[in-house]
């Protein structure tokens, strides 16, 4: 049975829309826009969605591009955190890496959330570190 958790949302203004899932079993539920916009090719906008949130310690909502905007359209966001404890208004960078202008409306979903359970982290200050088969092996390490 799945663990079920509650998010409140606060409709900042009229024009917000609440947060919900496509589908039942979607793993990452829509946000809409509030506003109009147009989203020039290799440039970006921020958009406030008007709405502000309340859910557990022990939780973030990870803010996602959605599938069929960066397939089809080219328009991505900048993936962010939402932390338990932020009660301010949720803001989206969308960026259009297309080569056309891109028209939202207001009501448009424009981006997705995913509430992700994090444990709860401690951080130590340590003279060593244990090694690993990777080492200091870093970025293009594995090839192509």
């Amino acid at each position: 049975m799945k663990k079920k958790v509650v998010i409140q949302f606060k409709k900042l203004t009229e024009r917000a829309n609440i947060p919900r899932f496509a589908y039942q079993d979607d793993a990452c539920f829509d946000l809409f826009s509030p506003v109009e916009m147009i989203v020039f090719p290799q440039k970006s906008v921020i958009i406030d969605l008007e709405i502000a949130s309340e859910f557990p310690v022990g939780f973030e909502v990870v803010l996602r591009p959605r599938s069929g905007l960066g397939i089809k359209k080219g328009i991505m966001i900048h993936i962010g955190t939402i932390d338990s404890g932020y009660r301010g208004s949720w803001i989206v960078r969308l960026f259009n890496f297309g080569d056309h202008p891109y028209t939202i409306h207001a009501g448009d979903r424009i981006a997705q959330g995913a509430l992700r359970e994090i444990p709860q982290v401690e951080i130590i200050e340590s003279d060593e570190i244990s090694s690993s088969s990777r080492g200091t092996n870093g970025l293009g390490s594995t090839g192509k």
